[in-house]
């Protein structure tokens, strides 16, 4: 017997998926706050700005899943597992900095997707493995090419730093007087 997907959703299961919003936003504007208060900013200069936005989009993804229209109703799986899965991947690999907040809001967003798939069956458990393998590529792509797009200061001075890379070979860049060696 199928149960068919109403829009209406309890309290507890609302607020499951309300709860990771907010921290996801507050751990987004902290974030943010403690990157623009450092006194010199990375060379690296897009990856903060993807950390943000994607953080940012899965906060959306969530508040998105909280719709009532027909379409935010049989998306609501795929949503909150993508966001679920985004929140912990990204908390794991910021588990010194920013991490822990976004993997509590992860796994409070787990269980959201987890009551989401109630009477669901297969096609909406293969949507949720299919977003959060979806989101999970899109971070790692983000860092792959955010990572590699590095700008040498204009000034005089040296750094340098060494990418390990996720799923291609990492790279070793060093900025010279302004100028950018990688090998």
């Amino acid at each position: 017997m199928a149960v068919k997907r109403t829009s209406r959703e309890g309290r507890t299961l609302r607020w499951l998926v309300i709860v990771p919003i907010v921290g996801a936003v507050l751990d987004d504007m902290a974030y943010v706050v403690l990157i623009a208060g450092q006194p010199e900013h990375p060379p690296d200069i897009f990856t903060v700005p993807f950390v943000a936005a994607f953080i940012a989009l899965m906060a959306g993804l969530l508040a998105l899943s909280l719709g009532g229209s027909p379409l935010a109703v049989r998306l609501r799986p795929a949503l909150r597992a993508g966001a679920a899965a985004g929140l912990i991947v990204l908390g794991v690999l910021g588990a010194f900095s920013i991490g822990l907040p976004l993997l509590v809001a992860g796994f409070v967003a787990t269980g959201a997707a987890i009551r989401t798939l109630a009477g669901g069956g297969f096609p909406a458990v293969a949507l949720e493995v299919a977003a959060a393998v979806l989101t999970v590529a899109l971070l790692v792509v983000g860092f792959e090419v955010t990572a590699r797009v590095i700008v040498c200061p204009p000034y005089g001075g040296s750094s340098g730093g060494t990418w390990p890379g996720i799923v291609t070979h990492g790279f070793t860049w060093e900025c010279s007087g302004g100028r950018l060696h990688s090998s």
